[in-house]
């Protein structure tokens, strides 16, 4: 299920995806970091990721890597790494403030969520192979970065819809 399906939406999340990188066109990420509230606890901050560049297809969306992954977001910025014993993949998707629009979601239990959407990001991703190979790929404003918050103000993103 997609991050805005279930019964529910995801207490606090940062979603991004790039269909097509500045210098390869035909790769595609899709990465989510989120926490759940399980009465008055968080979750830690797990982070899946699924990645196809040229040969490799590299999908890290179990627990088991989802636990282990690192990831930091605040507003406008999110870092994160995940990876296997043969694989690194280091990430930063960044964009300004007035890239972002603000949309009130409704929360099917009740109450409302704020996500914060642009799809003028930008992202870089480094790919660390174990024999010490590495390759970056990167757009400058073809990403997609979402934030859901119930901070309504502190962003300082209008909440439009």
């Amino acid at each position: 299920q997609n991050h805005n399906w279930g019964s529910r939406h995801t207490d606090h999340y940062a979603w991004g995806q790039v269909a097509g990188f500045d210098s390869h066109p035909s790769s595609f990420l899709e990465v989510g970091s989120g926490q759940i509230k399980l009465g008055p606890l968080w979750t830690p901050l797990l982070t899946m990721l699924v990645l196809r560049h040229g040969d490799l297809e590299i999908a890290l969306n179990d627990l088991r890597h989802a636990l282990r992954a690192k990831a930091k977001f605040h507003y406008f910025r999110w870092d994160f790494e995940t990876g296997t014993k043969d694989i690194n993949i280091k990430g930063r998707i960044t964009a300004p403030r007035s890239a972002f629009v603000g949309l009130e979601y409704r929360n099917p239990p009740g109450g409302t969520k704020h996500c914060l959407n642009s799809k003028l990001a930008n992202c870089e991703l480094r790919i660390t192979r174990r024999d010490g190979r590495s390759e970056v790929l990167a757009t400058e404003d073809r990403a997609a970065f979402e934030i859901l918050t119930d901070d309504k103000k502190r962003h300082g993103v209008e909440i439009l819809a």
